[in-house]
């Protein structure tokens, strides 16, 4: 079979050089910025710039009525290896991820003045010195890998931050970068085009994670899972010249297991509809149909390099390709799933469900403590609750609470919503145990019931993260494109189950 093209890496895409400096004074910057709070009210001494430049830049801020709000900023000439000098706010009671969006500030601000470099100061605690740093990577990143650079590039290239600080946040800041270099992974991989990014690719990815950070890892091809009886995932995959993955990843800690966690992300590379075809205007973006693998795998190098004690890591990504060919699956077609279940397909392009039910029907042999799967599931989520808030379905409180705190303390959006047992009826077949898709009302917890079905007793958790996996412009330390969103959800909430 023609597997298409397996697409290795072309050079990383645009990375901010990212460190920690001490001192400003030895930290030559194009633009030097000062994180300061509301209300704005400091005296030129206090903010550790050259005196010339900063009383220029108090009186202005005095002149334009800068206040220190989050995300206002005031920016005059500086000396010497500071050409340019700024006041970013940070608002009135910062929480320590406000930090990011200062950071954000000081980047654009940087670009604007078409600086090489930028340093950020006025970092008063550990955890600021962290997002800062996270904020600063994020917003400096740039899928530009099949970009031609322009020939006579005479504008200065922003390339090199410092997040100017004690010390002792050094520690912080290579956290806040180990995490932000997860999020880039999985935003890399959301971006590649549909033309590179297969099933292959993936897998390809993953090889080379798991060498990279010690992890165990098997990848199930087309022959294997069709002789294990992974027929969901075969018959999604089947339309593709490009055969199906499963890709299995463990981070395994040394000492003691407390807890055993599975990780499972819809990794659809291309999603056309199948048979059930999306309109043309539908099929744009939809290489991004596999932000939820993107998130696991993220996630999965940002836990490589924290290496968190106690917790053993599970990542499991079915990677397929949704495609029309002679052979592809059809509409009314019945499906034995890995775990026995059959289903009536009434939507192919309700695809992403069936490969995760098999690889959840796959998770519960591992028997881990918890089960989290994530997925560019529904528009139906989108229309709910936005495009920035992903849906969060459990059937355990404690265990919602405790993953909706982890998302809130690295500030991604999420909302629980409810596995409403009325809807289920939606799902009952006259000729199988269970249809693909329910009615066009309540779509997104209807999909989140037709999971449940393949999870058993385990305690569970589904993220619909349709809307926020993806940005139609950028904003703040979002880029255009894939976000990465999950990954710091994930990394936060494994990390806070080692302490």
């Amino acid at each position: 079979m023609n597997e298409g093209p397996s697409a290795p890496r072309r050079g990383i895409p645009m990375r901010l050089d990212v460190q920690h400096a001490s001192d400003l004074a030895s930290t030559s910057a194009g633009l030097a910025a000062v994180a300061v709070t509301c209300p704005f009210d400091r005296l030129a001494g206090d903010l550790g710039l050259p005196t010339a430049a900063a009383d220029r830049l108090v009186a202005e801020a005095r002149r334009v009525g800068f206040d220190g709000k989050l995300g206002s900023s005031v920016v005059v000439s500086g000396e010497g290896d500071t050409p340019w000098v700024a006041l970013v706010g940070a608002g009135a009671s910062p929480k320590a991820t406000d930090y990011r969006r200062v950071a954000s500030k000081a980047v654009e601000l940087a670009r604007t003045a078409r600086v090489g470099s930028v340093a950020l100061t006025g970092i008063a605690s550990a955890d600021r010195a962290r997002y800062a740093a996270e904020g600063l990577a994020l917003t400096g990143y740039a899928f530009d890998r099949h970009k031609t650079p322009p020939k006579d590039e005479k504008t200065p290239k922003l390339v090199r931050a410092r997040v100017v600080c004690d010390a002792e946040f050094a520690g912080a800041i290579a956290t806040g970068l180990d995490v932000a270099e997860g999020i880039m992974l999985g935003r890399d991989l959301a971006n590649e085009h549909p033309g590179a990014c297969t099933p292959a690719f993936l897998a390809d990815e993953c090889v080379a994670l798991a060498e990279r950070h010690g992890f165990e890892i098997t990848v199930r091809e087309a022959d294997q899972l069709e002789a294990e009886g992974f027929n969901l995932i075969m018959a999604v995959g089947r339309g593709s010249a490009v055969q199906p993955r499963l890709v299995h990843m463990i981070w395994r800690p040394e000492g003691e297991v407390e807890k055993t966690v599975a990780l499972v992300g819809k990794g659809v590379t291309y999603d056309a509809g199948g048979y059930s075809i999306k309109v043309s205007p539908h099929q744009v973006n939809m290489h991004l149909d596999m932000g939820g693998a993107a998130a696991v795998i993220g996630a999965a190098e940002a836990i490589g390099r924290l290496k968190p004690e106690g917790v053993c890591v599970h990542f499991i990504v079915p990677a397929v390709e949704n495609l029309v060919s002679g052979n592809a699956y059809k509409v009314m077609e019945i499906v034995k799933g890995y775990g026995g279940t059959t289903v009536e397909v009434l939507n192919t392009d309700a695809e992403g469900r069936l490969i995760l039910a098999d690889a959840l029907s796959y998770a519960l042999e591992h028997e881990p403590d918890e089960i989290i799967d994530l997925a560019t599931l529904t528009g139906a989520c989108v229309v709910a609750l936005g495009q920035e808030t992903a849906a969060v379905y459990a059937n355990d409180d404690g265990f919602g609470e405790r993953f909706l705190t982890a998302a809130q303390d690295c500030d991604e959006s999420m909302w629980r919503m409810p596995l409403t047992e009325r809807i289920e009826k939606q799902l009952e077949s006259a000729v199988a145990d269970t249809k693909n898709i329910g009615s066009r009302w309540g779509g997104s917890i209807s999909a989140a019931l037709f999971l449940q079905k393949f999870v058993g007793d385990s305690t569970w958790i589904h993220v619909d993260l349709a809307g926020p996996a993806m940005a139609d412009s950028p904003w703040e330390y979002i880029n255009k494109g894939g976000t990465g969103f999950g990954v710091a959800a994930l990394t936060e909430y494994v990390v806070q189950q080692s302490r």
